[in-house]
Protein backbone atom coordinates (compact mmCIF):
# COMPACT_ATOMS: atom_id res chain seq x y z
CA UNK A 1 0.00 0.00 0.00
CA UNK A 2 2.62 2.31 1.03
CA UNK A 3 6.38 3.33 -0.14
CA UNK A 4 8.28 0.57 2.39
CA UNK A 5 10.82 3.70 3.63
CA UNK A 6 6.99 5.12 4.73
CA UNK A 7 6.13 2.27 6.19
CA UNK A 8 9.13 1.91 8.05
CA UNK A 9 9.00 5.24 9.32
CA UNK A 10 5.18 5.05 10.61
CA UNK A 11 5.12 2.29 13.19
CA UNK A 12 1.18 1.68 14.87
CA UNK A 13 0.51 4.59 17.24
CA UNK A 14 1.54 2.39 20.34
CA UNK A 15 4.85 1.54 19.77
CA UNK A 16 5.50 5.44 18.20
CA UNK A 17 3.88 6.19 21.81
CA UNK A 18 6.27 4.09 23.95
CA UNK A 19 9.55 5.54 22.11
CA UNK A 20 8.36 9.06 22.22
CA UNK A 21 8.06 8.00 26.14
CA UNK A 22 11.39 6.70 26.12
CA UNK A 23 13.20 10.17 25.06
CA UNK A 24 10.59 12.08 27.69
CA UNK A 25 11.48 10.09 30.58
CA UNK A 26 15.21 10.74 29.84
CA UNK A 27 14.82 14.59 29.34
CA UNK A 28 12.76 14.80 32.16
CA UNK A 29 14.61 13.09 34.43
CA UNK A 30 17.83 15.24 33.61
CA UNK A 31 15.84 18.53 34.06
CA UNK A 32 14.68 17.29 36.99
CA UNK A 33 18.26 15.94 38.76
CA UNK A 34 19.67 20.34 39.18
CA UNK A 35 16.25 21.44 39.56
CA UNK A 36 15.73 19.43 42.60
CA UNK A 37 19.78 20.10 43.68
CA UNK A 38 18.91 23.79 43.15
CA UNK A 39 16.36 23.57 45.85
CA UNK A 40 19.14 22.78 48.47
CA UNK A 41 18.77 26.55 48.73
CA UNK A 42 15.73 26.77 50.29
CA UNK A 43 16.51 23.73 52.42
CA UNK A 44 18.98 26.06 54.00
CA UNK A 45 16.47 29.11 54.75
CA UNK A 46 14.05 26.66 55.90
CA UNK A 47 15.52 23.61 57.69
CA UNK A 48 19.27 24.92 58.22
CA UNK A 49 19.61 22.64 61.57
CA UNK A 50 18.52 19.58 58.41
CA UNK A 51 20.38 21.05 55.29
CA UNK A 52 23.42 18.21 55.24
CA UNK A 53 20.75 15.64 55.94
CA UNK A 54 18.48 16.56 53.18
CA UNK A 55 21.57 17.52 50.90
CA UNK A 56 22.38 13.71 51.40
CA UNK A 57 19.25 12.72 50.41
CA UNK A 58 18.71 15.07 47.13
CA UNK A 59 22.37 13.87 46.01
CA UNK A 60 21.03 10.60 45.97
CA UNK A 61 17.85 11.72 44.27
CA UNK A 62 20.06 13.06 42.11
CA UNK A 63 21.68 10.10 41.32
CA UNK A 64 18.87 7.90 40.81
CA UNK A 65 17.30 10.34 38.32
CA UNK A 66 20.67 9.72 36.49
CA UNK A 67 20.65 6.21 36.61
CA UNK A 68 16.97 6.05 35.07
CA UNK A 69 18.20 8.60 32.10
CA UNK A 70 21.24 6.35 31.70
CA UNK A 71 18.47 3.26 31.20
CA UNK A 72 15.84 4.87 29.53
CA UNK A 73 16.38 3.77 25.92
CA UNK A 74 16.45 0.29 27.16
CA UNK A 75 13.90 -0.32 28.95
CA UNK A 76 9.80 0.21 29.58
CA UNK A 77 9.09 3.82 30.44
CA UNK A 78 6.22 3.81 32.48
CA UNK A 79 8.16 1.71 35.29
CA UNK A 80 10.74 4.68 34.71
CA UNK A 81 8.46 7.30 35.13
CA UNK A 82 7.14 5.44 38.44
CA UNK A 83 10.62 5.58 39.49
CA UNK A 84 10.80 9.31 39.05
CA UNK A 85 7.98 10.49 40.19
CA UNK A 86 8.81 8.25 44.14
CA UNK A 87 12.55 10.03 43.69
CA UNK A 88 10.65 13.38 43.15
CA UNK A 89 7.82 13.24 45.40
CA UNK A 90 10.05 11.43 48.11
CA UNK A 91 12.54 13.99 48.33
CA UNK A 92 9.64 16.39 48.77
CA UNK A 93 7.93 14.40 51.76
CA UNK A 94 11.35 14.13 53.69
CA UNK A 95 11.46 17.67 52.97
CA UNK A 96 8.21 18.45 54.40
CA UNK A 97 8.75 16.21 57.30
CA UNK A 98 12.06 18.38 58.49
CA UNK A 99 9.69 21.84 57.90
CA UNK A 100 6.56 21.39 59.87
CA UNK A 101 4.60 18.08 58.57
CA UNK A 102 0.95 19.19 57.72
CA UNK A 103 1.87 22.13 57.54
CA UNK A 104 5.18 22.40 55.73
CA UNK A 105 5.33 24.61 52.65
CA UNK A 106 7.18 21.77 51.36
CA UNK A 107 3.55 19.93 50.01
CA UNK A 108 2.64 21.73 47.36
CA UNK A 109 6.23 21.26 45.73
CA UNK A 110 4.46 18.31 44.68
CA UNK A 111 2.30 20.33 42.00
CA UNK A 112 5.29 20.58 40.11
CA UNK A 113 5.48 17.07 39.42
CA UNK A 114 1.70 16.02 39.34
CA UNK A 115 1.63 18.96 36.73
CA UNK A 116 5.26 18.27 34.93
CA UNK A 117 4.50 14.66 34.65
CA UNK A 118 1.59 15.17 32.01
CA UNK A 119 3.12 18.25 30.35
CA UNK A 120 6.73 16.67 29.25
CA UNK A 121 5.42 12.95 29.14
CA UNK A 122 3.04 11.93 26.46
CA UNK A 123 0.60 9.71 28.61
CA UNK A 124 -2.77 7.88 27.54
CA UNK A 125 -5.47 8.54 29.87
CA UNK A 126 -4.97 5.49 32.24
CA UNK A 127 -1.40 6.09 32.41
CA UNK A 128 -1.73 9.88 33.44
CA UNK A 129 -4.41 8.40 36.01
CA UNK A 130 -2.65 5.60 37.62
CA UNK A 131 0.84 8.05 37.78
CA UNK A 132 -0.99 10.72 39.15
CA UNK A 133 -2.35 8.43 42.01
CA UNK A 134 0.97 7.06 42.70
CA UNK A 135 1.84 10.82 43.26
CA UNK A 136 -0.80 11.62 45.15
CA UNK A 137 -0.53 8.31 47.38
CA UNK A 138 3.39 9.45 47.91
CA UNK A 139 2.34 13.33 48.78
CA UNK A 140 -0.33 13.00 51.21
CA UNK A 141 -0.54 8.93 52.73
CA UNK A 142 2.66 9.80 54.89
CA UNK A 143 1.77 13.07 56.33
CA UNK A 144 -1.96 11.99 56.78
CA UNK A 145 -0.56 9.46 59.78
CA UNK A 146 0.70 12.48 61.64
CA UNK A 147 -1.70 15.33 60.94
CA UNK A 148 -3.00 16.98 64.19
CA UNK A 149 -6.18 18.57 64.93
CA UNK A 150 -3.97 21.95 64.35
CA UNK A 151 -2.85 20.51 60.81
CA UNK A 152 -6.30 19.77 59.59
CA UNK A 153 -7.21 22.75 57.90
CA UNK A 154 -3.51 23.69 56.05
CA UNK A 155 -2.87 20.06 55.90
CA UNK A 156 -6.86 20.18 53.83
CA UNK A 157 -5.70 22.94 51.97
CA UNK A 158 -2.52 21.69 50.19
CA UNK A 159 -4.10 18.31 49.84
CA UNK A 160 -7.10 20.10 47.78
CA UNK A 161 -4.82 21.93 45.68
CA UNK A 162 -3.13 18.57 44.71
CA UNK A 163 -6.12 16.96 44.01
CA UNK A 164 -7.14 19.62 41.69
CA UNK A 165 -3.81 19.50 39.78
CA UNK A 166 -4.08 15.83 39.26
CA UNK A 167 -7.66 15.90 37.62
CA UNK A 168 -6.99 19.28 35.26
CA UNK A 169 -3.27 17.28 34.76
CA UNK A 170 -5.11 13.61 33.78
CA UNK A 171 -7.82 15.36 31.78
CA UNK A 172 -5.19 17.10 29.51
CA UNK A 173 -3.30 14.47 29.06
CA UNK A 174 -6.49 13.04 27.35
CA UNK A 175 -7.06 15.81 25.28
CA UNK A 176 -3.26 15.24 24.20
CA UNK A 177 -3.54 11.89 23.35
CA UNK A 178 -6.49 12.33 21.27
CA UNK A 179 -4.76 14.77 19.05
CA UNK A 180 -1.83 12.17 19.00
CA UNK A 181 -3.70 9.96 17.97
CA UNK A 182 -5.37 12.36 15.10
CA UNK A 183 -2.06 13.43 14.05
CA UNK A 184 -1.10 9.59 13.57
CA UNK A 185 -3.80 9.09 11.53
CA UNK A 186 -3.32 11.71 9.60
CA UNK A 187 0.84 11.02 9.15
CA UNK A 188 -1.03 7.54 7.58
CA UNK A 189 -3.18 9.02 5.57
CA UNK A 190 -0.62 11.31 3.55
CA UNK A 191 2.10 8.07 3.90
CA UNK A 192 -0.80 6.19 1.71
CA UNK A 193 -1.26 8.80 -0.72
CA UNK A 194 2.18 9.15 -1.34
CA UNK A 195 2.53 5.00 -1.52
CA UNK A 196 -0.55 5.50 -3.87
CA UNK A 197 1.35 8.20 -6.29
CA UNK A 198 4.10 5.38 -6.59
CA UNK A 199 2.04 3.00 -7.33
CA UNK A 200 -0.04 4.96 -9.78
CA UNK A 201 3.38 5.55 -11.73
CA UNK A 202 3.91 1.75 -11.64
CA UNK A 203 0.77 1.33 -12.86
CA UNK A 204 1.04 4.10 -15.78
CA UNK A 205 4.15 2.73 -17.03
CA UNK A 206 3.09 -1.36 -16.55
CA UNK A 207 0.48 -0.04 -18.77
CA UNK A 208 2.20 1.66 -21.32
CA UNK A 209 4.61 -1.45 -21.91
CA UNK A 210 1.68 -3.88 -21.95
CA UNK A 211 -0.53 -2.12 -24.71
CA UNK A 212 1.71 -2.74 -27.36
CA UNK A 213 1.80 -6.69 -26.92
CA UNK A 214 -2.17 -6.41 -26.09
CA UNK A 215 -3.01 -4.55 -29.33
CA UNK A 216 -1.19 -7.18 -30.94
CA UNK A 217 -2.60 -9.97 -29.72
CA UNK A 218 -5.95 -8.52 -30.12
CA UNK A 219 -5.47 -8.07 -34.08
CA UNK A 220 -4.55 -11.34 -34.32
CA UNK A 221 -8.11 -13.21 -32.58
CA UNK A 222 -9.54 -10.46 -34.71
CA UNK A 223 -7.91 -12.30 -37.87
CA UNK A 224 -8.58 -15.76 -36.48
CA UNK A 225 -11.86 -14.64 -35.72
CA UNK A 226 -12.50 -13.80 -39.73
CA UNK A 227 -10.71 -16.91 -40.45
CA UNK A 228 -12.89 -19.58 -42.57
CA UNK A 229 -10.55 -22.26 -40.96
CA UNK A 230 -11.26 -21.57 -37.14
CA UNK A 231 -15.37 -21.93 -37.05
CA UNK A 232 -14.89 -24.90 -34.91
CA UNK A 233 -13.49 -22.54 -32.62
CA UNK A 234 -15.14 -19.36 -33.49
CA UNK A 235 -17.03 -18.83 -30.26
CA UNK A 236 -14.06 -19.36 -28.07
CA UNK A 237 -12.27 -16.94 -30.31
CA UNK A 238 -15.15 -14.26 -29.35
CA UNK A 239 -14.63 -14.85 -25.73
CA UNK A 240 -11.26 -14.51 -25.69
CA UNK A 241 -11.71 -11.40 -27.89
CA UNK A 242 -14.23 -10.16 -25.19
CA UNK A 243 -11.66 -10.82 -22.17
CA UNK A 244 -9.06 -8.76 -24.12
CA UNK A 245 -11.61 -6.00 -24.52
CA UNK A 246 -11.71 -6.18 -20.36
CA UNK A 247 -8.12 -6.11 -20.02
CA UNK A 248 -7.79 -2.63 -22.45
CA UNK A 249 -10.55 -1.08 -19.98
CA UNK A 250 -8.82 -1.57 -17.13
CA UNK A 251 -5.71 -0.41 -18.89
CA UNK A 252 -6.98 2.58 -19.58
CA UNK A 253 -8.31 2.75 -15.75
CA UNK A 254 -4.18 2.43 -14.72
CA UNK A 255 -3.22 5.20 -17.12
CA UNK A 256 -5.65 7.59 -16.56
CA UNK A 257 -4.91 6.90 -12.73
CA UNK A 258 -1.16 7.00 -13.01
CA UNK A 259 -1.60 11.09 -14.02
CA UNK A 260 -1.05 12.09 -10.65
CA UNK A 261 1.34 15.11 -10.99
CA UNK A 262 -0.80 16.21 -13.44
CA UNK A 263 -3.01 19.57 -12.54
CA UNK A 264 -4.64 20.96 -15.59
CA UNK A 265 -7.82 20.67 -16.24
CA UNK A 266 -9.39 19.00 -18.71
CA UNK A 267 -13.23 19.20 -20.15
CA UNK A 268 -14.24 15.36 -19.44
CA UNK A 269 -17.19 13.26 -19.52
CA UNK A 270 -18.75 12.03 -16.39
CA UNK A 271 -20.09 8.48 -18.26
CA UNK A 272 -16.93 7.89 -18.65
CA UNK A 273 -14.91 8.56 -15.85
CA UNK A 274 -17.95 6.62 -13.61
CA UNK A 275 -17.00 3.70 -15.38
CA UNK A 276 -13.57 3.90 -15.34
CA UNK A 277 -13.66 4.32 -11.29
CA UNK A 278 -16.24 0.97 -11.12
CA UNK A 279 -13.47 -0.70 -13.49
CA UNK A 280 -11.20 -0.53 -10.63
CA UNK A 281 -13.29 -1.89 -7.99
CA UNK A 282 -14.74 -4.70 -10.64
CA UNK A 283 -12.80 -7.25 -8.98
CA UNK A 284 -14.60 -6.20 -5.64
CA UNK A 285 -18.18 -5.95 -6.89
CA UNK A 286 -17.97 -9.43 -8.65
CA UNK A 287 -16.86 -10.98 -5.36
CA UNK A 288 -19.41 -9.40 -3.52
CA UNK A 289 -22.47 -10.21 -5.73
CA UNK A 290 -23.54 -6.37 -5.75
CA UNK A 291 -25.68 -5.90 -8.86
CA UNK A 292 -25.00 -2.45 -10.64
CA UNK A 293 -27.38 -0.43 -12.21
CA UNK A 294 -26.19 2.38 -14.16
CA UNK A 295 -28.99 5.26 -15.44
CA UNK A 296 -26.89 7.65 -17.37
CA UNK A 297 -28.60 10.52 -19.35
CA UNK A 298 -27.85 11.45 -22.61
CA UNK A 299 -27.73 15.05 -22.66
CA UNK A 300 -24.61 15.34 -19.65
CA UNK A 301 -22.41 18.03 -20.42
CA UNK A 302 -18.88 18.28 -20.29
CA UNK A 303 -17.50 18.44 -16.95
CA UNK A 304 -14.01 21.09 -16.30
CA UNK A 305 -11.92 18.97 -13.58
CA UNK A 306 -8.48 17.69 -12.75
CA UNK A 307 -9.34 13.51 -14.34
CA UNK A 308 -6.93 12.14 -11.22
CA UNK A 309 -9.01 14.30 -8.60
CA UNK A 310 -12.12 13.35 -10.16
CA UNK A 311 -11.20 9.78 -10.16
CA UNK A 312 -9.72 9.67 -6.44
CA UNK A 313 -13.68 10.93 -5.50
CA UNK A 314 -15.56 8.82 -7.80
CA UNK A 315 -13.30 5.74 -6.17
CA UNK A 316 -13.71 6.80 -2.86
CA UNK A 317 -17.82 6.66 -2.70
CA UNK A 318 -17.44 3.56 -4.92
CA UNK A 319 -15.65 2.06 -2.13
CA UNK A 320 -17.48 3.11 0.78
CA UNK A 321 -20.95 1.79 -0.61
CA UNK A 322 -19.08 -1.80 -1.11
CA UNK A 323 -17.91 -1.76 2.25
CA UNK A 324 -21.44 -0.42 3.39
CA UNK A 325 -22.72 -3.59 1.58
CA UNK A 326 -20.23 -5.84 2.95
CA UNK A 327 -21.89 -9.64 3.68
CA UNK A 328 -25.29 -8.15 2.22
CA UNK A 329 -26.93 -10.76 -0.06
CA UNK A 330 -28.53 -9.13 -3.22
CA UNK A 331 -26.78 -5.31 -2.75
CA UNK A 332 -27.57 -3.60 -5.55
CA UNK A 333 -25.15 -0.71 -6.52
CA UNK A 334 -26.71 2.36 -8.58
CA UNK A 335 -24.94 4.85 -10.17
CA UNK A 336 -26.49 7.90 -12.32
CA UNK A 337 -24.88 10.61 -14.30
CA UNK A 338 -27.24 13.25 -15.03
CA UNK A 339 -28.22 17.18 -15.86
CA UNK A 340 -29.52 19.34 -13.03
CA UNK A 341 -29.76 22.98 -14.16
CA UNK A 342 -26.30 24.39 -14.70
CA UNK A 343 -24.67 21.36 -12.96
CA UNK A 344 -23.55 17.83 -14.22
CA UNK A 345 -24.49 15.06 -11.22
CA UNK A 346 -23.12 11.70 -9.86
CA UNK A 347 -25.21 9.95 -7.76
CA UNK A 348 -23.71 6.79 -6.21
CA UNK A 349 -26.59 5.01 -4.24
CA UNK A 350 -26.25 1.85 -2.35
CA UNK A 351 -28.67 -0.18 -0.51
CA UNK A 352 -26.63 -0.73 3.03
CA UNK A 353 -27.86 0.80 6.40
CA UNK A 354 -27.97 4.10 5.51
CA UNK A 355 -26.28 7.27 7.15
CA UNK A 356 -28.31 8.65 10.20
CA UNK A 357 -29.40 12.31 9.57
CA UNK A 358 -27.46 13.65 12.16
CA UNK A 359 -24.15 12.24 10.94
CA UNK A 360 -24.74 13.45 7.50
CA UNK A 361 -23.09 16.58 8.04
CA UNK A 362 -20.39 15.41 10.48
CA UNK A 363 -19.19 12.85 8.37
CA UNK A 364 -17.29 15.30 6.05
CA UNK A 365 -15.20 16.47 8.71
CA UNK A 366 -11.52 15.11 9.21
CA UNK A 367 -11.23 12.38 11.47
CA UNK A 368 -14.91 11.32 11.58
CA UNK A 369 -15.48 8.02 10.64
CA UNK A 370 -18.47 5.64 10.95
CA UNK A 371 -16.03 2.36 10.46
CA UNK A 372 -14.05 2.10 14.23
CA UNK A 373 -10.60 1.44 13.90
CA UNK A 374 -11.02 0.48 10.29
CA UNK A 375 -11.71 3.86 8.92
CA UNK A 376 -9.49 7.21 9.44
CA UNK A 377 -12.03 9.74 8.83
CA UNK A 378 -10.38 11.54 5.78
CA UNK A 379 -11.54 10.03 2.76
CA UNK A 380 -15.12 11.84 2.58
CA UNK A 381 -13.11 15.00 4.12
CA UNK A 382 -10.58 14.68 1.26
CA UNK A 383 -13.09 14.10 -1.77
CA UNK A 384 -15.52 17.41 -0.36
CA UNK A 385 -12.22 19.26 -0.52
CA UNK A 386 -11.41 18.17 -4.46
CA UNK A 387 -15.01 18.45 -4.99
CA UNK A 388 -15.25 22.19 -3.64
CA UNK A 389 -11.84 23.29 -5.29
CA UNK A 390 -13.65 22.28 -8.46
CA UNK A 391 -16.49 24.68 -7.63
CA UNK A 392 -18.67 21.72 -7.08
CA UNK A 393 -20.04 20.02 -3.64
CA UNK A 394 -19.95 16.45 -2.63
CA UNK A 395 -23.57 15.98 -0.30
CA UNK A 396 -25.09 12.70 1.29
CA UNK A 397 -28.82 12.51 1.46
CA UNK A 398 -31.17 9.82 2.18
CA UNK A 399 -31.49 7.17 -0.63
CA UNK A 400 -34.51 4.66 -1.36
CA UNK A 401 -32.74 1.96 0.61
CA UNK A 402 -29.35 2.87 2.18
CA UNK A 403 -26.87 5.71 1.78
CA UNK A 404 -26.78 8.23 -1.21
CA UNK A 405 -23.92 10.30 -1.96
CA UNK A 406 -24.26 13.47 -5.01
CA UNK A 407 -21.37 15.12 -6.40
CA UNK A 408 -23.11 18.43 -8.53
CA UNK A 409 -20.04 19.74 -10.44
CA UNK A 410 -20.32 22.87 -12.89
CA UNK A 411 -21.85 22.11 -16.20
CA UNK A 412 -19.45 22.36 -19.20
CA UNK A 413 -19.87 22.04 -22.91
CA UNK A 414 -22.69 19.49 -23.99
CA UNK A 415 -20.73 16.33 -24.68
Amino acid sequence: MTDPGLVAALPPYEAELERNQRSAVRNAALIAAPLLLAFSSLDRAMAPQHFWKLLAVRLAAVAGLLAVARVSQRSRPIPLTVCVVALLCGTIEIGAFCTGGARSPYITSNIAVLAGLCIVIPLTAPQAVVLQLWGLALAILPLLLRVTAADALPFAISVSYLLTIAIVASFGAHLQDVLRRREHRARLEIAKQMGLINLGTLAGGLAHELATPLTWVSMELETLETDPRAAAVRERVRSARTGMARMRDVLVAMRQGARLSSTELRDVALVNEVDQALTLVAQRVRAAGITVERQYESDVPLVSCQPTQLGQILVNLLINALDAMAGQRGGRLTLRVRRASEQAVVEVEDTGPGVPPEMRSRIFEPFYSTKGERGNGLGLWISSQIARSHGGELSAIAGAAGALFRLSLPAGPTA
